[in-house]
């Protein structure tokens, strides 16, 4: 039984989401620190540029800070890339560093936090704009980090009071005062003051209440809309006017445009063009996907993917939809989606939208015997060449040809071991013949590596996962070990006094 973790696992297993739940990353976290210091460093930095998972940008930085001895320079990236979170995301990252009670760096953590509130006070038009989101966040990051505003108006915002307790209004000509008055507006004016003082959607909407239907006010909205907002509310918008408006229909667009060059969730995007109606617009979903995926790079090849279709596997089935669906628009080469249980079904799902092969797919049903190795049979048999292989399967062969078997001759008649990865679904329970995939792999000394989502299946997470596969295994740990470390004074300065790291 191996003792370590190599590199690989650490990458997939810490690319993966809790779903909130922080302390998931703490046993795998805490030993990848201890055992490879440099690399989880290096893997905190590489997952703030490629990452998709946000739970992990929280939680890294903040797990790595619970081992004692993690070098002083290292430490120093961690905090960094806690102050590079925006206000939401640091709260939760305080909240699980007061749930762990860093040992003899509670109180770097503090200064960093009184940093970054006194450091954004700075600029108050800035601050107003930032509190208008998260007024409530910044409030309880104040009073859990035991930080008093250094600015009145930043008090009066926050508190409702002066610094001499006295209870005020909000500033007259404030964004918060603007806010206060939508609601009694009419749809023309309100739709002028959200445009012109950059309100936000959430803000807004919830501030308009039932008046926010009406095509001016909607047009605004959808000028204020982030791109996680523009893809999560596209059904909305579709039945608040999009669809037929020609006005609102170009605005939308024009947004779509633009949120496709920002790193909303693939998933999300995917979800969005599923459920919505118009061709046209679910086209222009199509597209910002596809955008998105390729945003996320470093997939090079021909990929065979090999869905288990056997008995029980039908949520096995929508994963592996999901992985060829995010390799189809993230390689250059060719992608095979092969559904097998005894016999091999073959789709070429190249450059196909996630949606369009779930269509292609949707009468495929689960059911009878399985040998993953007639999926690589077929490529063995048609002479086909491919560079990458990824597994969707419980792992459990009952019927020949059996994986390891095909594999080797396989890669004898092309000259070259292909990486295998294997996404172990939910176990079945085996029958008396079945082997295991990696066992079998393992007993003859080829490598695998595995993506364990037998306890859960986090849709949103795939993408991430899928974008570490590599068609040489070793290259990926090359692109996080380039990745350029931060330094918490290039970060958070404040009136030019650098914040120090005081490790213990």
């Amino acid at each position: 039984m191996e003792t370590g973790l190599t590199k690989n696992r650490i990458l997939s297993e810490l690319s993966k989401s809790p779903h909130g739940v922080l302390k998931e990353y703490v046993s795998i976290g805490k030993q990848a620190t201890a055992q490879e210091p440099e690399f989880m460093a290096h893997l905190i930095a590489w997952d703030r540029v490629k990452g998709q998972v946000r739970d992990a940008k929280v939680a890294l930085p903040v797990v790595s800070l619970t081992v004692p001895g993690f070098p002083e320079e290292f430490v120093d990236n961690s905090l960094a890339h806690l102050a590079m979170l925006g206000p939401r995301e640091l709260l939760k990252a305080f909240r699980f560093v007061l749930e762990l009670k860093l040992p003899g760096r509670m109180r770097a953590v503090r200064r960093l936090i009184e940093a970054y509130l006194h450091e954004r006070e700075v600029n108050y038009p800035k601050w107003e704009r930032l509190a208008i989101q998260h007024r409530g966040t910044l409030r309880e990051l104040y009073a859990l980090a035991h930080v008093k505003p250094a600015h009145e108006k930043v008090n009066v915002v926050l508190y409702g009071r002066s610094f001499d307790k006295v209870k005020v209004p909000y500033p007259a000509g404030s964004l918060f005062e603007a806010v206060a008055m939508l609601k009694d507006m009419s749809p023309v004016e309100a739709a002028g003051v959200i445009a012109s003082r950059g309100i936000p959607f959430l803000i807004a909407s919830g501030a308009l209440g039932s008046k926010a239907k009406d095509p001016d006010l909607v047009l605004a909205l959808i000028n204020r809309m982030s791109p996680t907002e523009l893809v999560t509310n596209t059904k909305m918008l579709e039945k608040l006017g999009v669809k037929t408006n020609p006005a609102l229909r170009g605005a939308f667009e024009k947004a779509l445009e633009k949120a496709s060059k920002s790193k909303a969730n693939v998933l999300k995007t995917s979800r969005a063009a599923e459920a919505i109606e118009d061709e046209g617009l679910k086209e222009k979903l199509r597209g910002m996907q596809e955008r998105q995926i390729q945003a996320l790079g470093g997939v090079d090849g021909n990929w065979l993917v090999l869905a288990d279709r056997s008995g029980s596997m039908a949520e096995t089935m929508e994963v592996a939809r999901t992985v060829s669906g995010t390799l189809a628009k993230l390689v250059k080469g060719k992608v095979w989606l092969v559904f097998f249980d005894t016999s091999p079904q073959t789709i070429d799902v190249t450059g196909l939208a996630l949606d369009v092969i779930k269509k292609a797919t949707e009468h495929i049903r689960a059911g009878g015997g399985t040998s993953i190795g007639c999926g690589l049979q077929r490529m063995f048999d048609e002479n086909v060449e491919v560079d990458g292989i990824a597994v969707i399967s419980d792992a459990q062969e009952n019927s020949p040809p059996f994986f390891a078997d095909v594999y080797k001759r396989y890669s004898e008649k092309f000259g070259k071991e292909v990486p295998v990865y294997l996404y172990r679904t939910s176990k079945t329970m085996p029958y008396y013949a079945d082997r295991d995939l990696a066992a079998s792999m393992k007993n003859i000394g080829l490598d695998i590596q595995e993506f364990d989502l037998s306890k859960t299946v986090d849709y949103y997470s795939l993408p991430n996962l899928v974008s570490t596969m590599r068609v040489s295994r070793y290259s990926l740990i090359d692109e996080v070990m380039a990745t350029k470390l931060l330094k918490l004074s290039d970060v958070l300065k404040l009136e030019g006094k650098e914040v120090k790291a005081h490790v213990a």
